[in-house]
């Protein structure tokens, strides 16, 4: 209900199969990032826990990220893990996913491949990231 009365910018919201537990949220890639102009799927999965519990976190849609694991979408939810509280809400873990993509942080990478390619190469890793995005985050 929060996000419909405040909508989050550059944000949509599609339940799966009905389930008001279950959620694909719609991102668009933020401006200034290799993922501008992207539109990225990430599956919300409240079903277990929530509110004592954040969401499972998964993207649905490719992405060239250190920070998701290219062949199930997990993302490192550390930082949303360890600052859960049962009053934080979806809200909350929308604004994370898009802290996320906008910077990527190779300390907590789930591909380790794109965390060193990002480190040694960022302008590499863009260019690969830009294409993946043309590719699959239409």
């Amino acid at each position: 209900m929060d996000l419909n009365k405040a909508p989050l910018p550059g944000v949509a919201i599609e339940l799966v199969d009905s389930d008001v537990t279950k959620w694909n949220v719609i991102l668009d890639g933020p401006e200034a990032t290799p993922f501008f102009g992207g539109k990225f799927t990430v599956n919300l999965d409240f079903s277990e826990g929530y509110p004592f519990k954040p969401p499972k976190i998964k993207f649905v849609t490719k992405i060239y990220h250190p920070n998701v694991k290219g062949d199930t979408g997990e993302i490192c939810t550390q930082a949303i893990d360890q600052a859960w509280v049962p009053t934080l809400n979806s809200k909350f873990v929308i604004q994370a996913i898009q802290t996320v993509i906008a910077t990527p942080n190779v300390e907590s990478a789930q591909e380790m491949d794109i965390a060193n390619e990002f480190k040694s190469s960022n302008a590499s890793w863009a260019a690969k990231a830009a294409e993946w995005t043309a590719s699959y985050a239409k």
